[in-house]
């Protein structure tokens, strides 16, 4: 008798995922729709939306022309019914979105706010997580959770970190600002961020390696259209690749990694925009132009070693990406195959897909990911 109620438990709720889950792949579904859909009959379906609806997940929208019969209502996904935060710490900034269940960023905010490594600063960054929650109406108890992209190496767990040169995070304490919040709070690598955002927008990457360069350079390996974290969390940091062991000092100690050759921090000069440097070398003027070809030649020698590995594509993402041209990267590609031992006739480089404020998306979507798995089991 148990194990028939428990058949009996289990088909009801199979029912239920399998109705949610169609509002995630149509716009509009009707009752006797869902029926055919799913092979159910009209009362199990009835049921199923009405519990839907009472829940917040899914609302009227309308009606559906019928053959034949008179029009059926339809219901449509509550895209806003559940969210995840997502947050970027950089040294000078500080950046809040929110995305919905369709992974749409329906909010976004950008502050100065420069980072110390004290416990002030963590109290005021869950004051900031609170008003960005307070000012956009937010209820708590529908917030998945909350992610937080940090320059640095964190733990599988996503509660602690294991290296952070640029940003010294020695003071932050993960407890202290969960406990602020009913929603769970992770810690998570920024270019892994960026990387996990590229993957969900573009579904089929399969194995690649993704390059962020933005104000510091990060890497990631994408293996079976996942993260490849590696032992400790370490895989794909390119960036301390050495080029030149008499070369510029970087943040971690050692000399002449590709750091300091090809961040933006190393291309840019002070108080130079992106935006700036790149009009100039549109415009062909000469000290930009030799800037932009020396970093080029600088980073195809990082970007070998790394093709040479792994012989998989190469995805140019950060905050460099909506600045790239096909040009740029035909120059980038032959500078590498210039170097190369072996020949390499295809093409290998290509720019993101999501060009802009792909980290804080990033830090965002494990919520979501977890969240849909519920019903795509």
């Amino acid at each position: 008798m148990k194990n028939t109620t428990n058949n009996v438990i289990d088909i009801k709720q199979t029912n239920y995922q399998n109705i949610y889950q169609l509002f995630f792949a149509h716009s509009l579904l009707s009752k006797p729709q869902i029926a055919q859909l799913l092979n159910l009959s009209l009362p199990t379906v009835v049921h199923n939306i009405n519990k839907l609806e009472n829940e917040g997940k899914i609302q009227e929208q309308g009606m559906l022309e019928s053959q034949g019969g008179r029009p059926a209502t339809a219901y449509s996904l509550v895209k806003n019914a559940f969210i995840a935060i997502g947050v970027e710490i950089q040294k000078t900034r500080l950046k809040l979105t929110a995305l919905n269940l369709k992974t749409e960023m329906i909010a976004l905010e950008e502050q100065s706010y420069h980072f110390s490594d004290t416990e002030d600063y963590d109290r005021q960054l869950g004051t900031i997580i609170k008003q960005f929650i307070t000012k956009h109406r937010y209820d708590e108890q529908r917030i998945l959770g909350i992610g937080i992209s940090i320059q640095g190496i964190v733990a599988n767990d996503h509660r602690s970190i294991l290296y952070s040169e640029i940003l010294h995070f020695e003071q932050l304490n993960i407890h202290q600002l969960q406990s602020q919040f009913h929603s769970p709070i992770y810690l998570l690598h920024d270019v892994k961020c960026a990387a996990s955002m590229e993957i969900w927008q573009t579904q089929n990457i399969n194995d690649a390696f993704y390059v962020s360069i933005s104000e510091h350079l990060g890497g990631t390996l994408i293996l079976n259209n996942k993260i490849e974290q590696g032992k400790n969390g370490f895989s794909g940091a390119l960036e301390h690749l050495q080029l030149n062991a008499e070369g510029k000092s970087c943040y971690c100690g050692q000399k002449g990694c590709l750091e300091t050759y090809c961040s933006l921090s190393a291309l840019l000069d002070e108080n130079e925009s992106l935006a700036d440097f790149f009009a100039a070398v549109r415009r062909s003027e000469a000290q930009a132009n030799q800037r932009w070809t020396h970093f080029l030649q600088h980073l195809a020698q990082g970007l070998k070693s790394v093709y040479l590995l792994q012989e998989r594509d190469i995805i140019l993402g950060g905050d460099i990406a909506p600045y790239l041209t096909k040009q740029d990267v035909d120059n980038l590609q032959n500078a590498v195959r210039r170097i190369s031992p072996f020949p390499i006739h295809a093409e290998f480089i290509k720019i993101a897909k999501l060009q802009e404020h792909a980290t804080v998306c990033g830090a965002a979507l494990p919520f979501i990911v977890r969240y849909l798995e519920q019903y795509y089991r």
